[in-house]
């Protein structure tokens, strides 16, 4: 099964009227934002930054955003409406998100001191990570409920 499917999938829940307009939004958003950020990233790299110190760091953040960011709102099928949609954050959101704010905080600070000409990109590149991984988990989110209610697949 490949990515694209997964991608298949919302649109068919969209179509459906079964995919909560503000997911739709969101995660439009987050690929948008993630796609600029990475424009910015690969500028700066041309301008002399470190290609291989940036990739490492969104993959990095990739990985932070799909395991660990992408669940700070769980994504649910409501009975009562009959769609998808994002929950409210729960605890783990809520300390998600505080360690993002201080990864974030002390990322900025830190390399910023050991990397000054590069600190833009490598944040660029941290940051388009964590938000494409962010957005990529969220559509992993709504494959796992759409699974739930088209058990054999139908699309």
């Amino acid at each position: 099964m490949s990515v694209l499917h997964f991608f298949d999938e919302v649109r068919e829940l969209r179509r459906e009227g079964k995919l909560h307009t503000q997911l739709v939004i969101r995660v439009g958003l987050l690929f948008a934002i993630g796609l600029i950020l990475s424009g910015a990233t690969i500028e700066n790299i041309l301008r002399g930054g470190s290609f291989l110190v940036a990739a490492g760091l969104f993959m990095a953040g990739f990985v932070l955003g799909f395991f660990i960011f992408s669940r700070i709102n769980p994504i649910s099928w409501n009975e009562t409406k009959a769609i998808v949609q994002a929950g409210r954050m729960d605890a783990l959101g809520f300390v998600t998100l505080g360690l993002y704010i201080v990864s974030e905080i002390s990322f900025r600070i830190y390399l910023h001191d050991k990397f000054p000409s590069t600190a833009s990109a490598l944040l660029f590149a941290t940051l388009s990570g964590v938000i494409l991984g962010r957005g990529s988990g969220l559509v992993v989110e709504i494959h796992r409920v759409f699974r739930a209610i088209h058990p054999h697949g139908e699309v």
